[in-house]
C-alpha cells in the first residue's frame, strides 16, 4: 500500500509539473508620473484621514489681523526628477465665489515640484474683509494635465483604513471656504449693551480691534478681559474712536447704512451728516 501511495504521489507531481505554464510577470515600469491635491490628518501609526477642502474662519484671528495665508497641498506619483517641475492650476470660475484681488491673491505661475521632492503646496493668501462678517467666500482649485504631471486620481476614499467605506474625495480640485462670522456673546446681551448699544458683527470687531480682545475673551466673559467693571471703559474708548473717525469725514456705519451708535451714555455726533 505504500508503495503505490509513493508512485501515486509521484505521478501527481509530475502531472502538476507538466500542466503548469511557464509565464513572464508583468512589472509596471513607466516614466509617467502623476499629481493630485490631498491634506492628510494622522490620528494613529496606521490610521490617516484625508481632505480635498480647508475651512477658515478670520474669528481665530487676532485683532489686528489683515490677512491668513492658507496652502492647498499636492502630491505625485511616480519617479522624483532631480529637476523643478512646473504644474499647471486654474482657478474654477463656476465654482468658486471670492474675488480675487479682493478675497484673495495667488500667484499660479509659479507652482511647481522642486527636485528631488515629490510634494509641494499652492499658496493663497486671504484678505480680511468686511463682507466675510456675512457670508463665507469659496475659492475652488482644479489641478490640469501638463508636459510633466497627468491627473490619473480623480476620485479617492477619505481614509486609509480598509473596512471603512470613506467619504470621495476629488483629486484633481481643492475648496477653500472663508468666513469671519460671528454671533452675540451672552456676556454682551446680558451687561454690554447699556454700554456698547445693540450689538452688531462690524461693532464687535471694532470694539475687539479697540480695546484688544478677542472673542475667546467674551466667551469666558466675568472671568478674564471682559468683566463688568470695564465696560465703561471699553465704550469711552470706542466712542473716542467713532467720534475721530466722524469728524475726519469718515464716519463709521453699519452693515445697514446706518451710523453705528454706543449706548445712550456714550452717543457719537454725527449732525454734520444729517
Amino acid at each position: 500500500m505504500r508503495i503505490k501511495f509513493v508512485l501515486s504521489a509521484i505521478a501527481l507531481s509530475f502531472i502538476l509539473l507538466w500542466g503548469c505554464e511557464k509565464k513572464e510577470i508583468e512589472v509596471f515600469t513607466t516614466n509617467d508620473t502623476g499629481i493630485y491635491f490631498q491634506s492628510g490628518t494622522s490620528f494613529s501609526s496606521t490610521t490617516q484621514n484625508y481632505s480635498d477642502s480647508v475651512s477658515y474662519s478670520f474669528v481665530s484671528a487676532a485683532p489686528a489681523a489683515t490677512y491668513n495665508i492658507l496652502s492647498a497641498p499636492v502630491n505625485t506619483m511616480g519617479k522624483v526628477a532631480n529637476y523643478d517641475r512646473p504644474f499647471k492650476v486654474v482657478v474654477d470660475e463656476e465654482q468658486t465665489t471670492a474675488i480675487e484681488g479682493v478675497h484673495y491673491a495667488l500667484d499660479l505661475d509659479t507652482c511647481y515640484i522642486p527636485a528631488g521632492a515629490s510634494s509641494a503646496n499652492v499658496l493663497v493668501t486671504f484678505f480680511r474683509t468686511e463682507d466675510l462678517l456675512e457670508k463665507e467666500v469659496r475659492l475652488v482649485l482644479r489641478l490640469l494635465d501638463n508636459e510633466y504631471f497627468t491627473c490619473y486620481i480623480d476620485e479617492y476614499k477619505s481614509t486609509n483604513s480598509y473596512t471603512a467605506t470613506g467619504v470621495q474625495l476629488s483629486g484633481t480640485s481643492f475648496r477653500f471656504i472663508v468666513s469671519e462670522m460671528y454671533s452675540e456673546p451672552s456676556y454682551w446681551t446680558i451687561f454690554a449693551t447699556s454700554y456698547l448699544g445693540a450689538w452688531s458683527a462690524k461693532k464687535y470687531t471694532i470694539v475687539n480691534s479697540i480695546c484688544d480682545l478677542t472673542h475667546d475673551d467674551w466667551r469666558w466673559g466675568g472671568s478674564g478681559k471682559v468683566v463688568l467693571g470695564r465696560f465703561s471703559y471699553f465704550a469711552i474708548a470706542v466712542q473716542s474712536y467713532l467720534q475721530e473717525q466722524a469728524d475726519a469725514g469718515n464716519p463709521i456705519r453699519e452693515a445697514d447704512g446706518s451710523f453705528m451708535q454706543l449706548g445712550s451714555n456714550y452717543t457719537v455726533d454725527y449732525s454734520a451728516y444729517e
